[in-house]
């Protein structure tokens, strides 16, 4: 039988990165993203996050989420996934490359940054930027983000995004031919953030990825 989402944080451990002081410790792209938004004289000044979170994750964690790369997927014969509602579409992102799950946090805004941007915490000592996520995938312009919302933790290339998402759906065992990689026609709006689709129990849902995402926000 599949997890469903709660039991499956609850059996996680992932390591806690360690906590970073001023620049020291950035990645590449955590650096750039810092000079074009935040200003490095301003990331001390970050409070930092120490979240619960919403399903049930432990602290002491073990082991870390991977950045997939859609070739890795295609070599998965099966997939776990995680559903989730962005207004009232059912988006997926592989269970290996989610980090947790949280509840709404208090976020810095960032003036210059593009309207996706929600805004960055400092997230145990990892600067996070908050994305909307029905910004970059629906065709809605008034963007949400409310105590209800939640938050998927997950890994990019090089930098941790927190995607703002409606609520946590359930999971999914999805098997390689469910899925279709490179089916950019048939995605429609946001098919620019999306590796692919599965045919889901009759219904078509993007799988989300995370690398683009990241692409985009050093490229706005």
């Amino acid at each position: 039988m599949v997890k469903t989402p709660e039991e499956y944080f609850a059996d996680q451990c992932f390591d806690q990165p360690a906590s970073q002081e001023g620049s020291q410790g950035l990645t590449a792209v955590e650096q750039a993203f810092v000079r074009k938004y935040l200003g490095e004289d301003a990331l001390p000044g970050l409070p930092v996050l120490e979240p619960e979170a919403a399903l049930d994750s432990e602290p002491d964690r073990q082991s870390t989420p991977a950045v997939l790369s859609k070739n890795l997927l295609r070599n998965e014969a099966r997939i776990q996934m995680v559903s989730f509602f962005v207004r009232d579409q059912i988006f997926l992102l592989p269970v290996a490359a989610i980090h947790e799950v949280l509840r709404h946090l208090p976020l810095i805004r960032l003036p210059l940054a593009p309207p996706f941007v929600a805004g960055v915490v400092n997230l145990r000592g990892r600067v996070t930027p908050l994305l909307h996520l029905d910004a970059l995938l629906t065709n809605e312009r008034q963007y949400r983000y409310t105590p209800q919302h939640f938050i998927i933790v997950c890994a990019g290339d090089e930098m941790q995004l927190g995607l703002i998402v409606d609520k946590v759906h359930t999971m999914y065992m999805v098997e390689q031919n469910k899925i279709t990689w490179n089916a950019e026609a048939q995605l429609g709006a946001g098919a620019e953030f999306l590796c692919g689709i599965a045919d889901i129990d009759d219904r078509v849902c993007g799988i989300v990825a995370p690398d683009m995402i990241v692409q985009k926000l050093l490229e706005s």
